[in-house]
């Protein structure tokens, strides 16, 4: 049996905490929250609310991540590896982005 830290739920402002777990809602063709600051190694669950998928990624020259395909109902983890300012897209609907700032704690 694995015991899993517990996941942070966001609404829609800022949160934060020390190599925490979040949680990022895909809902309404939005990320939720639009902006996030969490701590470098935290790991950030995108958890898709809609009845269609979606597919989130960041693509920067300092770091660059993709969850694939979410479908609907299901979720996939991004592990913020690297510090900085980083906006995630969704590749199916290019209105959708979030910024995640990574601090180094």
């Amino acid at each position: 049996m694995r015991i899993l830290a517990p996941i942070i739920v966001l609404g829609l402002g800022v949160g934060a905490a020390i190599g925490a777990e979040f949680e990022v809602r895909q809902s309404e063709k939005a990320f939720l929250p639009e902006r996030l600051s969490v701590s470098k190694g935290s790991r950030v669950r995108f958890a898709n609310d809609e009845k269609f998928v979606h597919h989130a990624f960041v693509d920067s020259p300092q770091f660059a991540a993709d969850t694939g395909d979410i479908p609907p109902g299901e979720a996939r983890d991004i592990v913020f590896a690297k510090t900085g300012a980083f906006i995630v897209r969704c590749a199916i609907h290019p209105q959708m982005k979030m910024t995640v700032e990574v601090s180094e704690e």
